[in-house]
């Protein structure tokens, strides 16, 4: 059987029970009070609901060790910064490139042997003799004098195990030759080294 309902539509049966002498006013009055507690009750269900869910949701991490809380973050690690080794200077043409020739050894006739071999690749050769010093057990050492760097290494090239050598006192590039000086390398197996000071990794 269907519930019966007043002129207004409201359902009786959710009306409070009230006098029957209460005028029009009052009984507004006392269904918005209803109404109001109605509204409460929600609002207090929805809020213990939520505070449920956040402490089981937090439980629940913390038991999956997804959470620890009062253990401070890990840092990461800092990245490492990555290196770039220098590349060595672009070879000259040979014959852009003057260069002394010194005999460091007390084999007669190598820096002469070793000028014509350099001439022959197209270098100008400026000057042949003797160093003041032996060079020792290296192949030969190329000394060069400030801005000259690429010079230098176009004559290094040439040689193997070479030592370059920034000289501020030299006036022009100069090989001088050593005791383990076999022979110019070839022009298809030029080793091209790195002037001192690049940065290596």
């Amino acid at each position: 059987m269907a519930p019966e309902r007043d002129e207004r539509g409201r359902d009786e049966r959710v009306l409070p029970e009230v006098d029957d002498d209460l005028d029009v006013e009052s009984y507004e009055r006392l269904t918005g009070r209803r109404r109001a507690r109605l509204l409460r009750q929600r609002i207090v269900f929805v809020v213990v609901v939520v505070l449920v869910l956040a402490v089981g949701g937090g439980a629940y991490l913390v038991w999956s060790d997804r959470w620890q809380p009062g253990r401070a973050a890990t840092p990461s690690a800092a990245p490492t910064p990555s290196c770039t080794p220098a590349a060595p200077p672009a070879l000259l043409a040979p014959g852009e490139v003057t260069v002394d020739v010194l005999n460091g050894t007390d084999r007669r006739g190598l820096a002469a042997s070793v000028a014509g071999e350099l001439r022959a690749r197209g270098f100008v050769v400026a000057s042949v003799g003797n160093a003041p010093t032996p060079v020792g057990p290296g192949t030969a050492v190329v000394t060069y004098p400030e801005g000259s760097v690429q010079q230098a290494v176009t004559v290094a090239a040439r040689f193997a195990d070479v030592q370059l050598v920034a000289d501020p006192a030299a006036t022009a590039v100069t090989v001088s030759l050593g005791d383990g000086y076999q022979q110019v390398l070839g022009e298809d197996a030029l080793v091209v080294p790195l002037p001192p000071g690049s940065p290596t990794c």
